[in-house]
C-alpha cells in the first residue's frame, strides 16, 4: 500500500482527502454540515517539515490550526519539552480561541506532513455554527483552568527530570516509533537474557542489540525495530516482502530476496541480512564454520552448508501470545516497550 500511495498520485490525493476530513472532525468533535466540512478541506494547505522545523514560535500571531497527517510534533515552552503530539493530532488551537499571541512553540520531531487551516476560513464556520463555537470555548476554558493549576504548584523535581528525559527520546527520533524497545540501565544487570530470548526465539539469530545503542542517564534505547510509522524500510522493497499487521508490528515475509535495500534504508540499523536456519539444527559452531567456508561448502556435509541469508528485524514475537520474548526474559523489568503516543505519560 505505501508503494501504491508513493507511485499512484491519484491514490495519495484521495487518502489525503479522506484523512484530512476526519482530521477536521476530530477537531471539532461535533458534527460538522457538510457544506462547511467542504469548505475547510478545500481551503487546506499542506506544509512539509523536516526534523527540527518550527511550525510556530513563543509570541508569533495566531494563524491558524495545524493538523498532523504524519510524523510527530513537540510542544515546548521556555525551552521545556511539554508534550509530544502524533498524527492523527492538531496544534495550534488555544492562542486560535483566545486571539492571542502564542505562548508555546510548535517544532517537529521528525519529517512531517502537515494539514493547515486559516484562522478566517475556521471563524467564518463558527459563525455560522454556534453550537460549535460554544463547545470550543469551553474546551479552552478548561485547557486555561488546567495550565494555570499547573502554574500555581510548579514543576517537582519528578517533573523536570521526565522533561529531560523526554527531550532525549525525542532526539533519538522516538516521535515516530510506533513502538520502542527501552532499558532501564538503574534495573538492568547486564545478562543480556533479552538479546538471548531473542536468538532463541528466531532461529539462533537475535534481532537486537542490547550494548549498541544511545543512553542518557537510567534510559537506553537499543538498536532494535521501531516500527515507524512511516517505514523507510518498506519505500524500495522489490518483492513487497515487508508488511505491517493489523496491530502495527512491521515484519518480513519469506519472499524476500535479500537485496539489502531495506537494510541500507533503515536509519536505525535496525535490519540486516542474517544466516537464516530454519530448523536450526546446527550447532552454532557448525554454524560459524559454515559461513566462513561460504564458495566451498561442498567439503562440509549437506545439513552444514550455509543457510540463505535474508533480512531479518524484530516482528515484535508476533507469533506469541505472551509478548516480545526481549521482555519476558528480563528478571528485572528493566526491558519494556512503549508507544510514542505513550512515551509522554
Amino acid at each position: 500500500m505505501l508503494s501504491l500511495i508513493e507511485k499512484v498520485s491519484l491514490v495519495r490525493e484521495i487518502l489525503r482527502e479522506k484523512t484530512l476530513e476526519r482530521a477536521v472532525q476530530n477537531y471539532f468533535d461535533l458534527p460538522l454540515p457538510q457544506e462547511d466540512l467542504d469548505y475547510l478541506v478545500g481551503g487546506t494547505h499542506h506544509l512539509h517539515f523536516d526534523t527540527g522545523d518550527f511550525l510556530f514560535k513563543e509570541k508569533d500571531k495566531a494563524d491558524g490550526l495545524y493538523l498532523i497527517n504524519q510524523g510527530s510534533v513537540t510542544i515546548s515552552r521556555g525551552g521545556v519539552v511539554l508534550a509530544l503530539v502524533t498524527s492523527g493530532n492538531y496544534v495550534g488551537e488555544t492562542e486560535l480561541i483566545s486571539g492571542d499571541p502564542r505562548t508555546t512553540q510548535a517544532q517537529a520531531a521528525t519529517t512531517t506532513e502537515i494539514a493547515f487551516i486559516g484562522s478566517v476560513p475556521i471563524a467564518e464556520v463558527l459563525s455560522r455554527n454556534l453550537a460549535l463555537r460554544k463547545h470550543l470555548d469551553e474546551r479552552y476554558l478548561q485547557q486555561v483552568l488546567e495550565d494555570e493549576s499547573e502554574t500555581l504548584y510548579g514543576n517537582s523535581p519528578d517533573d523536570i527530570s521526565a522533561s529531560h528525559d523526554l527531550s532525549f527520546l525525542l532526539e533519538q527520533a522516538i516521535g515516530e516509533a510506533t513502538d520502542v524497545l527501552l532499558i532501564d540501565y538503574s534495573l538492568c544487570i547486564r545478562c543480556n537474557r533479552c538479546e538471548e530470548a531473542c536468538s532463541e526465539t528466531h532461529g539462533g539469530v537475535s534481532r537486537l542489540k542490547r550494548e549498541a545503542g544511545i543512553t542518557y542517564a537510567n534510559i537506553h534505547v537499543p538498536i532494535a525495530c521501531r516500527h515507524c510509522e512511516d517505514p523507510l524500510c518498506m519505500k524500495d522493497c522489490p518483492p513487497d516482502a515487508i508488511h505491517r499487521s493489523v496491530n502495527g508490528e512491521v515484519f518480513i515475509d519469506d519472499t524476500c530476496i535479500s537485496c539489502g535495500n531495506c537494510v541500507t534504508n533503515c536509519p536505525y540499523g535496525a535490519v540486516e541480512l542474517a544466516s537464516i536456519d530454519p530448523e536450526n539444527h546446527r550447532p552454532s559452531l557448525m554454524r560459524f564454520m559454515a559461513d566462513l567456508l561460504t564458495g566451498h561448502e561442498s567439503a562440509l556435509p549437506s545439513e552444514y552448508k550455509a543457510a540463505t541469508k535474508k533480512a531479518v528485524k524484530c516482528d515484535l514475537c508476533d507469533n506469541f501470545t505472551d509478548g516480545p520474548a526481549c521482555v519476558r526474559a528480563c528478571p528485572t523489568g528493566a526491558a519494556f516497550r512503549v508507544k510514542a503516543k505513550t512515551v509522554v505519560s
